[in-house]
């Protein structure tokens, strides 16, 4: 018996430019966020997607408002958007008030069981009779529907799966293959990775597998519910980053009263198709800001 010599098959990198993520959020329409991933959102509008039909988690401020600002939302499921003691989300409030876009009442329920319905690979998901006191019904009808329960005969009501084509997700730390460390994590991000057929991660961060490797347990979304990983240092900025970086309440607050003067345009050529990258748009806002957003974490 002779000795042979094995080699074992080279891992593939999955990381791609942001221009690269950008131009494939463009191509799809039902859009799911993880959490509020800034840099793919800017990417995403600087590649020109338009008519999307957008589910977020059961909370979300910037990363859907400034879709809706820029005019490339047609559809939003919404169970709370807005800046909190900062005040609610303009756009949102002046597109539902127009109706220049289809808002889908969807509660916490309606999101994470919709989603996990199909991240389970389910149609629709049973739910007791907790909306008789609600208009919920009478609002959402293609989304909640009564059904009879084969079992005992009575009327419950159905939510749908809600899948979506692209999912994007913002992560502290990942390595090239798609393993992610979201700090702060709201756990909607496994399963909304699982609920889409492509998934792109942008992270802080881009660091060795034998960084995860050391404490697996921290890892959010493991490769294998990974399409792409883009490589976006203060990428969620203006918002938090969990244990890396404090929201830039100053220019969250610039792009709030913007908006609600009718600047919209202003704010977006400024920080969003102004600059010819994301690098161009980290040097607009300036280093000595972005450090300053480090202390304290």
């Amino acid at each position: 018996m002779t000795d042979q010599t094995f080699t074992l098959p080279q891992r593939r990198s999955k990381e791609i430019s942001l221009e690269e993520a950008g131009a494939l959020i463009a191509q799809r329409k039902r859009l799911a966020f993880g959490n509020e991933p800034m840099a793919l959102v800017r990417a995403a509008l600087r590649a020109g997607a338009e008519g999307l039909t957008v589910i977020p988690p059961v909370t979300t401020s910037l990363s859907t408002d400034l879709l809706i600002a820029a005019g490339a939302v047609e559809s939003l499921y919404v169970c709370y958007i807005g800046f909190e003691t900062l005040g609610m989300a303009p756009a949102f409030r002046r597109a539902a008030e127009s109706r220049t876009i289809e808002v889908v009442e969807a509660d916490e329920i309606t999101v994470i069981l919709g989603t996990r319905t199909a991240a389970g690979g389910m149609p629709f998901a049973p739910v007791a009779n907790i909306y008789e006191a609600t208009d919920l019904p009478r609002l959402n009808p293609d989304n909640l529907r009564r059904v009879v329960d084969p079992f005992t005969g009575t009327e419950t009501y159905a939510i749908p799966a809600l899948r979506s084509e692209i999912c994007l997700i913002h992560a502290q730390e990942a390595d090239i293959y798609g393993n992610a460390i979201c700090l702060g994590s709201n756990n909607q991000e496994a399963d909304k990775a699982l609920a889409s057929d492509f998934v792109i991660v942008q992270a802080d961060r881009i660091v060795s597998t034998d960084r995860i490797r050391e404490q697996p347990y921290r890892t959010s979304l493991p490769s294998n519910l990974v399409d792409a990983v883009v490589h976006a240092p203060f990428g969620n900025h203006p918002l938090v980053s969990g244990r890396h970086y404090q929201m830039d309440v100053p220019h969250v607050r610039t792009y709030l009263s913007m908006v609600k003067e009718g600047r919209a345009q202003e704010y977006l050529d400024t920080y969003v198709y102004g600059p010819k990258d994301e690098w161009a748009y980290l040097e607009l806002i300036g280093m000595h800001d972005l450090l300053t957003l480090q202390r304290g974490v």
